[in-house]
């Protein structure tokens, strides 16, 4: 997640909904693309609920890195990826 925006349209290209950890490795065999960060629709859910919050509200600022980090923990993000302990 900290090199998201180096490369913005490969980083939104690439999240995707998958049937199943078996969908998801089929899509990895297919493309050639590595193993990345996999999470429940649950914690989807979860994540974007609040993610997105006042961000169209007049004066909204955006969490700093140790506000979003506190946001990953609570939603149940984990891991290097998300700059988490697993």
């Amino acid at each position: 997640m900290s090199r998201a925006w180096d490369d913005v349209v490969r980083t939104c290209g690439n999240q995707r909904l998958f049937c199943s950890g078996d969908c998801v490795d089929s899509w990895l065999r297919e493309t050639g693309q590595e193993h990345g960060y996999v999470m429940d629709l649950a914690t989807l859910w979860r994540f974007a609920a609040d993610w997105y919050t006042g961000r169209l509200d007049p004066g909204y600022t955006r969490r700093d890195p140790a506000a979003a980090s506190a946001y990953f923990a609570e939603v149940g993000l984990h891991g290097a990826f998300w700059g988490l302990p697993d």
